[in-house]
């Protein structure tokens, strides 16, 4: 007779859909999973959210957490109550949590506080799972976890595909929320400014302005540039994306890139900037621009336009490296080296 499923708490400053529901889902099968979302929670200073830790680590037996990026505020006591507990924390990092941009004043690393509070929290740790390569040398930049394994992302490989028929002359570029501190930090700005070079080519922004920047982007905008000014939902992404020649991510910082992993998967030729995880990712499968050039970016997508083939080697480079089932296996040997027992 199989015991039972050890139970683990799951936590984040908000559980998004996207790759995070993704993880809930893939742990499923070898765990139970109480979930706590720090928007969720109220009181003084979210007061509740450690209440709420403390009874799913005490009366409801949870014998890990796994914990969606560090935050100064609220990630160091929860390290602290779990090691009080005699739990096994899990960490997930590789954003802005964990990097320092100095060319667009960007990442909580630029504060001595924060790095000091990110270093307490990766001593207590049992297990870091860092994004990509590029995080996980950030990562060890400012701390030194016990444990620490490479853990990319991945992309629904089912959902986001290849479709049939002919591809648009078009260039994509995703972002969650489009504000002031996006349009480089998301890359926005350079690849507006580069469609004036390309009035034959369709430029397209997905993503939902949250402040004021929609007047300066459509203000710098010309014709040929399309802001969809909501999100998608995956849907929506993998058809856009499936219809387009070109994905472009000019991100200053990219801890992965999972929009990028999915107009891949879509088969979209991938035009990228030359920093942090987006080489890693794209590998030699599309063009790796420099940071912040416009006309580069327009050089590249003008070549990306005439190499299709690109577009299949970056769908089979996905295949290879950022699925599901991939990860899967990944964050079960993770959960089973801190609980110390086979799971599954």
């Amino acid at each position: 007779m199989s015991s039972p499923k050890p139970t683990i708490v799951f936590t984040a400053p908000q559980i998004t859909s996207g790759f995070m529901e993704r993880d809930i889902e893939l742990m499923s099968p070898y765990v139970n999973i109480l979930r706590l979302d720090l928007s969720q929670c109220g009181g003084p200073q979210r007061f509740t959210y450690y209440t709420k830790l403390w009874r799913m680590l005490t009366r409801d037996g949870a014998q890990l957490v796994f914990a969606y990026f560090v935050l100064a505020k609220y990630t160091p006591l929860l390290a602290l109550m779990v090691k009080m507990l005699r739990k096994k924390l899990i960490i997930v990092t590789g954003g802005i949590d964990s990097t320092w941009v100095p060319d667009i004043q960007w990442g909580d690393m630029g504060s001595p506080l924060r790095r000091s509070l990110f270093a307490l929290v990766m001593r207590l740790s049992d297990s870091v799972l860092p994004f990509s390569n590029s995080s996980r040398d950030e990562v060890l930049r400012y701390g030194h976890p016990p444990h620490i394994r490479t853990a990319y992302l991945s992309a629904n490989t089912e959902v986001f595909k290849p479709r049939p028929g002919p591809r648009q002359r078009r260039a994509v570029t995703a972002c969650y929320a489009i504000s002031h501190a996006a349009q480089l930090q998301k890359g926005v700005e350079p690849f507006v400014r580069a469609a004036a070079t390309l009035p034959n080519v369709e430029f397209t922004v997905v993503g939902e302005f949250i402040d004021d920047s929609r007047n300066y982007l459509q203000g710098i905008a010309t014709p040929n540039v399309t802001f969809t000014q909501r999100r998608f939902n995956a849907t929506q992404c993998a058809e856009l994306f499936s219809a387009s020649a070109v994905y472009v991510q000019a991100s200053a910082h990219e801890g992965f890139g999972v929009s990028l992993v999915e107009g891949m998967s879509s088969g979209c030729v991938p035009v990228v900037a030359d920093r942090y995880a987006m080489p890693e990712v794209v590998g030699d499968t599309g063009y790796i621009v420099p940071f912040n050039d416009p006309a580069a970016i327009a050089r590249a997508v003008t070549v990306a336009l005439t190499h299709p083939e690109k577009g299949i080697a970056a769908r089979q480079r996905v295949l290879a490296n950022f699925t599901p089932a991939q990860r899967q296996r990944l964050l079960c040997e993770e959960l089973e080296g801190a609980l110390g027992r086979a799971l599954g």
